[in-house]
């Protein structure tokens, strides 16, 4: 079944199946506390409508890459800039001193695999500087669609979750309006349903899934920052540039704070 189709009749099937909830509820039970802010049926409507939502605006492949980067990004490092700088200028060294053969050593040296690992790979292996630099781009654009892709199912949600909030306000309304007449003490009860899902929606949207979608949005645009930085200084590898060249100029690319321990490290080798 296409995941279009899929998450209309899910998020249909949810709406029914919570309207069906709130229905059943028993006013006089929900006085309490823990019964006023512990709605199944309220998160349901919200939960589950933003899912099926997100299920039809994304193939499906799209929304478990996102619920793992949910998961991955409390684990994730952030790259060390000087690090990399540092792993640049001392290629270009090797490559300057010993050619082809500091490269090689340098690669068998070189723990992470990333990008600038890559560019080494393709130079000892011969390639032109237009190669390298074609499949560095091509490669670096890819993995920034590819990282965008989490934001986007975040934003998606976002967006989604204080409108089913509304939904399912608009559903205890209902039941308010129809018992009204008949039995004007459990107002008070099915109004608090009503609320309780916009209470749920906005939780969700501002406390996870928004500020989520900004933290992979900023690590996005911090790789693609490291992986242009690493593009260039392969670029300056390739025309043997001198590492003191090669740090003035890529200092840009990194954080004032950093950029002073940059230097200041410099300094200190070159006395």
């Amino acid at each position: 079944m296409p995941t279009t189709l899929l998450g209309i009749v899910a998020g249909l099937g949810v709406m029914v199946y919570a309207i069906v909830g709130v229905s059943q509820q028993d006013p006089a039970r929900m006085l309490g506390l823990k019964e006023m802010y512990l709605n199944m049926p309220s998160f349901l409507i919200v939960m589950g409508g933003t899912l099926a939502s997100t299920l039809i605006a994304h193939p499906f492949s799209h929304l478990v890459r996102g619920f793992m980067a949910f998961f991955v990004i409390f684990t994730r490092r952030e790259y060390d800039f000087i690090n990399i700088i540092d792993h640049i200028c001392d290629a270009s060294q090797l490559y300057i001193k010993d050619g082809l053969k500091g490269l090689e050593e340098k690669v068998k040296n070189y723990r992470q695999n990333d990008l600038f690992k890559d560019g080494l790979i393709m130079i000892v292996n011969g390639y032109k500087p237009e190669e390298v630099h074609d499949y560095l781009e091509t490669n670096t654009q890819r993995k920034y669609d590819r990282e965008m892709i989490d934001y986007y199912v975040f934003r998606t949600m976002g967006k989604a979750a204080p409108a089913f909030g509304m939904v399912g306000t608009l559903v205890g309304l209902i039941f308010m309006l129809r018992v009204m007449g008949e039995s004007p003490e459990k107002i008070g009860p099915f109004l608090a349903v009503a609320l309780i899902t916009t209470f749920y929606g906005l939780i969700l949207a501002n406390l996870i899934f928004n500020p989520m979608g900004n933290k992979l949005l900023y690590h996005a645009e911090y790789n693609l920052r490291i992986s242009k930085m690493q593009i260039e200084g392969i670029t300056y590898i390739l025309h043997k540039q001198h590492p003191l060249y090669i740090k003035d100029k890529l200092s840009s690319y990194i954080p004032p704070n950093q950029r002073r321990r940059l230097f200041r490290e410099s300094k200190k080798k070159r006395t």
